[in-house]
Parts: structure tokens; C-alpha cells; sequence
């Protein structure tokens, strides 16, 4: 991808033949840039690529299918597996704090926007005022009602949630896509992990969340060109693409000290490694090359991951806003979404009202919403 960085005296050009000195930013693929987003139709950053499907159900396979899962089920097929699977002191579905009862998965199930949609002639929509999204937020409530999520669910930290998963506490729990790492590698000899698929909803087929393609990204503060030119390179090797010992090296640490080799080559960390955690040494966040599905010493979790990718990618629903500025939403994004937030939950954990959701609709587009919407369309028309 052409693109242009500006934090020097002067500019520091990537595009075209001089992406030759930075060869592993350059095959950083256009949706990461894309979902960066631009200032003034300039980039500013080196982003992090990330897979398209974002936040997952992730189900203990038997567990689920004990309970009677299958492929192509409905949302009533759905909450009569959970209410069956639920009993005793395990419960079909668990919920950390912050996470709405996993609201994102149901939302996209039932087609509901992803936070922004945007018509073919540019205005922007909020997925709160979307019948959809209440309708995902009613049928969240009833699962809550029948008892198949976890009595504390409104309470449970990611971590505590995680350790429920393992133990069999809890039959599923709502993470990123990104988490599948840990998923098989903590729940070897305990379970069987799996992405589920949507159900559908009035023979209408679910989606799925595509998450922002650029988990964050990098910029370099003014300085000389030499310098910003020193940096470039060394993000560029911090991106090295998968199976490189540049990869290697950043992801799992030096061989024979952090790691020795499984049957299949795989890097497999020692005690050593699992002390100092190689798989989340800050490096990786400044820069990193495209992501691909890896588990060490376990190719079936790659392949069943693949399948499901093949069939849910293509149904994944985008947020429009991603990429795009909107001065309210920097401002006040934080504080308003905590409004619908703690009314989603309400509403789920049965304290409040269906009708809550639409007065808490209005304050929100009256307090900024409306004009989140104006800012990003500009932004949109701008860019596009």
C-alpha cells in the first residue's frame, strides 16, 4: 500500500520504489492500514494487523454437544441447547464484566449494525436505535431469565471467567478470536475448545463480528530523518512474517533458552520461557507482520479453525465508523457508551425495562451520538 508518514522535519516517503528498505512493513495488507485510518488523508502509523472475525463464542466443544448442538441452528434451537446443557452448578453460558452478556456475538446473530452502518448514500446509523440490536438484547434477557448464564456473570473478571471455562464451570464464554492461542494450548488435557457458529433468527442466517482489522497501531514522535529512518527499520524487523527466526525470535525468545523444538518443529516454551512469557513481550505491540493460524504441535486446532473461518467470514458484519475521525466520539465515546452499557446489562440482568434501552437511545444520540454521526459521514465522504 502507497502511504505517506509525516512525523519528521520534512517527510519520510514509503511509497513506491522506497518500500524496497522496508520490505516486511510493506506487506502489511491494505485492510490494517485501511482500519488505522488517516489525518487529513495522510497516514501517520504503522499498525498491527489482526484477523477479520473479532469477538467469539468460544464453546467446550462436548459440553455443547452433549447438550444437543448442530450446525444451522436457530436462536431457539440455541437457548433450548443452553437450557438443557445448564444444571447443577454448571451453566451453558458465562459473561465477564464489561463483555454484556456476550452482546456483541448475539447482536451480529441477529444481523443488528456492529456499532456504525452506513447507507449507499452515507449517513450514518448507531446500532442502539436498530430493531435488531433490541431484539438481541430481549433474547439475551430471556436466556438470562431461563438461568443459563452464570449467576455472577455481571460480576466475573476475564480472568475468573476463563478459569469457570477450563474447569467446565461455565459451557462458553464471549472472547476475541485473537484468544484462540491460549484457548487450546490451557485446555490441552481438559477440553476441546470451539468457535461457534451463529444460529439463525426467523430463518434468517446470523453473522458474525468482524473486528477492526488494525489492533493499534505505531507512530514515531518528530525527529530527524536519519532517526525516524533507524526506527522504520527496526519495526520492520520486528515485523518479519510468520515462521522467520526475525518471528521467531520476537514471539518466542532465543532457541534452547525459551524454547526447545516439539516433534513437528514447533517452538515449545520451556520453564524458563513460561516465567519470562515470550508470548506477550511488548515487542509484538509495535509492530508485527500479518497474522496466520498457529498452534504449536496442534495442526487439528488449525484446521477446525480454518473450516469455521470459511464459513462465517463471509456473513462477518463490519463496523463503518472503523478508520474514520470523529472528534465527539475521541471526546465522549468512553463516557457515552458506559450509558448503554450499564442500560444493556440492566436490561439483560433483568433490573430494567426493555423500554430503558430506547430512553437511553436518545440521551445518547442528544448528548453526541447524532453528532458522531455527522463527523464520521465528513470523514467518510472525505475518504472514500
Amino acid at each position: 500500500m502507497s502511504t505517506h508518514a509525516q512525523p519528521v522535519r520534512g517527510r519520510v516517503d514509503l511509497s513506491g520504489e522506497a518500500i524496497a528498505a522496508y520490505p516486511n512493513l510493506a506487506n502489511i495488507p491494505t485492510h490494517a492500514w485501511r482500519d488505522m485510518g488517516r489525518v487529513d488523508g495522510r497516514i501517520y502509523g504503522i499498525p498491527l494487523e489482526r484477523p477479520l472475525p473479532g469477538s467469539t463464542l468460544w464453546l467446550n466443544q462436548a459440553f455443547f454437544t452433549d447438550a444437543g448442538m448442530r450446525e444451522g441452528w436457530t436462536s431457539q434451537d440455541f437457548a433450548a441447547v443452553a437450557k438443557k446443557g445448564t444444571s447443577g452448578r454448571k451453566y451453558a453460558l458465562g459473561a465477564a464484566t464489561g463483555s454484556l452478556f456476550g452482546n456483541a456475538v448475539h447482536s451480529a446473530a441477529h444481523n443488528a449494525p456492529q456499532g456504525w452502518a452506513v447507507d449507499k448514500d452515507g449517513t450514518f446509523h448507531a446500532n442502539y436505535g436498530d430493531e435488531r440490536y433490541k431484539a438481541a438484547v430481549a433474547y439475551q434477557a430471556q436466556l438470562r431469565k431461563n438461568g443459563s448464564y452464570h449467576p455472577d456473570a455481571t460480576s466475573l473478571s476475564q480472568p475468573d471467567l476463563s478459569t469457570l471455562f477450563l474447569n467446565g464451570t461455565v459451557g462458553s464464554m464471549q472472547d476475541g478470536f485473537g484468544g484462540y492461542l491460549p484457548k487450546y494450548l490451557d485446555s490441552k488435557g481438559l477440553l476441546t475448545p470451539a468457535a461457534a457458529l451463529p444460529y439463525s433468527v426467523d430463518g434468517t442466517p446470523g453473522g458474525i463480528v468482524a473486528g477492526r482489522r488494525s489492533f493499534g497501531y505505531t507512530v514515531l514522535k518528530k525527529a530527524k530523518k536519519e532517526r525516524i529512518e533507524l526506527l522504520l527499520r527496526v519495526l520492520n524487523y520486528l515485523a518479519a512474517p510468520f515462521g522467520s527466526k526475525e518471528w521467531e525470535l520476537v514471539h518466542y525468545g532465543v532457541e534452547g533458552t525459551h524454547f526447545t523444538r516439539g516433534k513437528d518443529g514447533s517452538p515449545e516454551a520451556t520453564k524458563l520461557g513460561d516465567v519470562e512469557d515470550n508470548t506477550n513481550l511488548p515487542l509484538k505491540y509495535l509492530a508485527e507482520g500479518p497474522q496466520v493460524l498457529f498452534v504449536p504441535g496442534m495442526p487439528e486446532a488449525v484446521r477446525a479453525l480454518h473450516a469455521w473461518q470459511v464459513k462465517v467470514v463471509p456473513v462477518a458484519i463490519r463496523n463503518a465508523s472503523f478508520g474514520l475521525q470523529s472528534s465527539t466520539y475521541t471526546a465522549q465515546g468512553t463516557t457515552l457508551r458506559a450509558l448503554m452499557d450499564d442500560t444493556v446489562t440492566g436490561v439483560i440482568a433483568g433490573r430494567l425495562p426493555l423500554s430503558e434501552l430506547d430512553a437511553a437511545a436518545r440521551k445518547w444520540r442528544d448528548r453526541g451520538g447524532d453528532r458522531m454521526a455527522e463527523e464520521f459521514a465528513k470523514d467518510y465522504a472525505a475518504n472514500t
